[in-house]
């Protein structure tokens, strides 16, 4: 072959070509670059290693194989350097250098990679591991771990809840929206950091006023959520499973007493943020919808603004437990 690479006496072409990879024929389309002088090939660097990458991607996707990229992004998530990857696995101390960097791995070592994907199983062999890598390793990759794995308990609560009341249709029911969760979430956080002592019950009624009022201005609810006739007024449907699902998570309860008109003292639960909400989820017409609820209700006791829904036809038309329509939104009288 010739060597000789001056772009002004070549040109670069594609051609099919068939090369063995542990002893197996891999095709691929290559690209080489030609002496227009005498229609011999030269040798290019940048090309051949493209093509050896190609031959190479092509053999991983045909046997299910992880890319360098992957086993990359894998390593790096737990926070290890490749020397302390490989002495966890118990491989050779520049295995995982060569495999990142475009190296062919072995079945065995790619399955095992593969379940490292998990952090359950990362965490099983770090600790099996432990005595090889050192103590400030160690704990670093135990941090990042424990991190990862609240995130991933995170994610699965969030689609479990999400799916749970996902909206089949989206109709006046719903307020012509699907469940947010993101949005429901938030709504809740916004409310709590801004009213000291917030009850379930005035929850409640926020919640409902923000996606009915929001309706009445937008002909959409902000979170997607069904609401029916309760007692106490409009609530969200199974809204004890939705509040005991985001506890300790987004929210926690702190116990006050109260005493009452009959000079008893009773136990009430209010609800305390565990973090700020995240408003730039919410459109401005969102935000300007719970902003005018919450100055509207802010200093209303939960007695209050329970007389005060159940004076809307949200509450009065329909029957107990009965679904409410967003249409009745389009009567609010209290704001």
């Amino acid at each position: 072959m010739v060597t000789n690479n001056n772009s002004h006496n070549s040109k670069i072409i594609k051609r099919k070509a068939t090369y063995r990879i542990k002893g197996e024929p891999i095709e691929i389309l290559e690209t080489v670059r030609i002496n227009l002088k005498n229609n011999e090939e030269i040798f290019d660097e940048k090309l051949e290693d493209k093509n050896l990458g190609n031959i190479y991607n092509q053999y991983r996707k045909k046997h299910s194989l992880l890319t360098p990229n992957r086993i990359k992004e894998t390593r790096e998530k737990y926070g290890v350097s490749q020397r302390a990857f490989s002495r966890i696995l118990g491989w050779g101390e520049v295995t995982i250098h060569r495999y990142e960097t475009g190296a062919l791995q072995d079945r065995s070592h790619n399955d095992a990679l593969v379940l490292l994907e998990n952090p359950e199983n990362m965490k099983t062999l770090l600790e099996n591991n432990k005595n090889k890598i050192n103590k400030k390793d160690y704990i670093n990759i135990k941090e990042n771990l424990q991190n990862l794995m609240k995130d991933d308990i995170d994610k699965t609560l969030e689609k479990n809840i999400t799916k749970k009341y996902f909206n089949e249709v989206l109709d006046e029911y719903c307020g012509y929206s699907q469940f947010n969760y993101e949005k429901f979430v938030n709504m809740i956080l916004f409310f709590a950091v801004n009213i000291k002592r917030l009850f379930k019950t005035k929850l409640m009624k926020l919640l409902f006023y923000s996606d009915f009022v929001n309706f009445r201005n937008n002909t959409l609810s902000i979170t997607g959520l069904r609401y029916i006739k309760n007692y106490y007024g409009p609530t969200p449907t199974k809204y004890e499973i939705l509040l005991g699902e985001l506890f300790e998570k987004y929210i926690t309860y702190q116990v006050e007493y109260v005493k009452n008109s009959k000079d008893n003292v009773e136990e009430y639960e209010f609800i305390k943020p565990l973090e700020k909400p995240t408003m730039d989820i919410f459109s401005q017409d969102e935000i300007d919808s719970m902003e005018k609820v919450l100055n509207t209700f802010k200093n209303f006791t939960s007695e209050e603004m329970t007389q005060r829904s159940h004076k809307e036809e949200a509450w009065t038309k329909p029957k107990d437990k009965e679904i409410i329509s967003y249409e009745y939104a389009r009567n609010l009288t209290c704001i």
